[in-house]
């Protein structure tokens, strides 16, 4: 019987042990399981955080090129309004010859420009049909200029010295485009905050 009872207790011993390596394994399988379903866990976390930063990334560069390209159209539709304005006044202006209030405009012009030249001899160069007008003008002033008939203008007059050394354009057309080039310069300031 001492040998049954130490097979006996060796089955035991033998069982126990199994008993104790299958929980010692089923303790570690749970563990890996643990640490694995954590690591997963971790990786799922990483690739979300990716996946957001690419998200946020990609949203942030569409709105720039989105805001960029609103910022061109809008600049684009003001330069378009800007030209149409000025060439609805150029349309206006050339017309201003058949105004009844043209010999005042005319005489303010020539005025503004004799005053500017500063000189005594000088002449003054006006569009053929303002010829009269001018003489009449300088005559009443008791300006002594040369009249010279030369330009192709809406209105008004340049005067210079005999020598071109000095030239003042003070025709519509150039008043206009000094309007232009001051009013682009303020468009472009409050376009671009200054």
């Amino acid at each position: 019987m001492a040998y049954e009872d130490l097979l006996k207790s060796v089955e035991e011993s033998a069982h126990e042990k199994e008993l104790e390596l299958r929980d010692k394994a089923a303790s570690s399988a749970e563990e890996i399981r643990q640490r694995a379903k954590k690591q997963a866990e971790m990786v799922r976390r990483a690739r979300i955080d990716e996946a957001a930063k690419s998200v946020t990334t990609e949203r942030n560069k569409l709105l720039y090129l989105t805001r960029a390209e609103n910022k061109e159209l809008l600049i684009g539709t003001r330069e378009a309004a800007f030209e149409n304005a000025f060439r609805d006044a150029e349309a206006r202006l050339a017309g201003l010859r058949s105004d009844p209030e043209y010999p005042a405009v005319f005489e303010r012009l020539v005025r503004e420009a004799i005053g500017a030249i500063g000189e005594d001899a000088f002449e003054v160069h006006i569009d053929p049909q303002d010829e009269e007008l001018c003489r009449n003008l300088l005559t009443s002033l008791g300006v002594t200029a040369e009249i010279r008939a030369s330009l192709k203008t809406a209105g008004g007059a340049v005067v210079s010295l005999p020598d071109k050394s000095i030239v003042i354009s003070n025709t519509v057309e150039s008043r206009l485009q000094r309007a232009r080039e001051r009013k682009r310069i303020e468009i472009h300031s409050i376009l671009s905050g200054d």
